[in-house]
């Protein structure tokens, strides 16, 4: 949870915001973004040596993965704590807990850069695809690793730093700054900088992390149709949901169009589209 002295700052609140305002669309997409990330959840687990009777963290659990398969390998006699800074992701993640009759797993709002257990808290701890967006990921390793219990495993995925890591992500965000003649990002030094798994090591290794691994995992997004996957993005992304809050209906159409344009290298006979990704998963043990 949050530390009692811990006020959010602005930039936490609109991003707790941000992340409020596309639950819906998470909770709509869900089985299609799980149907493609369920095998790096899956190798997660399998990193952190998740077993029966285990107690375990999952950091941005976002609408609950991969906590609820944690909460599924470590039974009833285990226990899953699962954080997000989105209560209503939080809101869609204890209905899906219930709906596979799922008690063990406990969901409490909290940023992941503030998280407050006692040393030794668990025997396994879980982040798909959050350490990198927080403002700090040395001391956000750091303090997972003071929760972890001796021997305990953190095990966490990354996006790479390429385009072609997540292209539609990449295709999203540049059509909406050619759109909009919005100003490139500033350049500045990466929080992790290099290549995605070697800055990852390097920073898990600085924190105090042993038996550190990294491995490529490649996963695949699909859509019935360029129509719907440019409705997915403006739908799932909090960036270009937050983009589109003051734009007109003509702005939004417009931009469907030519993100389906750019779609076309994806799309395949049946009309289909099929994106691939690519993704880092590693591990570490206290």
């Amino acid at each position: 949870m949050n530390t009692p002295s811990h006020v959010p700052t602005p930039d936490e609140e609109s991003q707790r915001q941000q992340w409020d305002r596309v639950a819906a669309g998470w909770q709509k997409w869900w089985r299609t973004i799980e149907d493609a990330a369920h095998c790096v959840s899956e190798r997660m687990v399998e990193l952190a040596e998740v077993e029966p009777g285990q107690r375990v963290l999952d950091i941005a659990t976002g609408i609950g993965e991969p906590a609820l398969l944690a909460a599924s390998r470590v039974g009833p006699a285990g226990r899953v704590v699962a954080t997000d800074i989105s209560s209503r992701m939080l809101d869609i993640a204890r209905e899906r807990a219930a709906m596979a009759g799922l008690a063990n797993v406990e969901f409490r709002q909290a940023d992941a850069g503030w998280l407050d257990f006692p040393d030794g808290s668990f025997d396994a701890i879980l982040c798909r695809w959050g350490v990198t967006s927080l403002p700090n990921p040395p001391d956000a390793l750091a303090t997972i690793r003071r929760a972890l219990a001796t021997d305990g495993v953190f095990a966490t995925a990354v996006w790479g730093t390429g385009a072609d890591s997540r292209p539609l992500a990449s295709l999203a965000t540049a059509v909406a700054r050619d759109m909009f003649d919005l100003p490139a990002p500033p350049p500045q030094a990466p929080s992790l900088p290099g290549s995605a798994e070697g800055a990852l090591k390097q920073a898990m290794i600085h924190a105090g992390f042993a038996d550190v691994r990294a491995e490529e995992i490649r996963l695949t997004l699909e859509w019935a149709s360029a129509e719907a996957c440019t409705q997915y993005i403006l739908d799932v992304s909090p960036d270009i949901s937050a983009l589109f809050l003051d734009r007109s209906s003509g702005q939004r159409a417009e931009y469907r169009q030519r993100l389906a344009e750019r779609l076309r290298p994806y799309v395949i006979s049946d009309g289909s589209v099929r994106i691939p990704n690519m993704t880092i998963c590693a591990a570490g043990r206290r």
